[in-house]
């Protein structure tokens, strides 16, 4: 199994309902994928640098998964279908980084 800082921004006219079952139905991709969730934060309603498909802010995701490296490309078609999933990024690394990540320790 391959450790991933996983983050995903989605869209920002969500309901909080909506939100939620996005996250769930990601969290339900990555279990179908065997792979799973080791950390997650959330790091609310931001402001993008730049707008991105008429976004000018989004929900931001943070997440440490672990799942097997052959099965990132399907997590990354999907979230390619999914349309309010606005962007995501996936970095491989040894070993997760200390939490709680500096954007939460911002918020404190």
């Amino acid at each position: 199994m391959a450790l991933f800082e996983h983050v995903i921004m989605l869209k920002q006219d969500l309901s909080t309902t909506d939100l939620d079952g996005e996250l769930k139905k990601h969290t339900d991709l990555l279990s179908e994928l065997s792979g799973s969730i080791i950390y997650k934060e959330t790091w609310g309603l931001r402001n993008l640098a730049y707008p991105i498909k008429n976004n000018k802010k989004a929900f931001y995701e943070f997440m440490n998964i672990e799942i097997p490296e052959k099965n990132l490309n399907a997590l990354n078609l999907k979230l390619n279908l999914n349309e309010n999933v606005i962007r995501y990024l996936s970095i491989k690394v040894k070993s997760f980084a200390d939490t709680p990540t500096l954007m939460m320790k911002d918020n404190d």
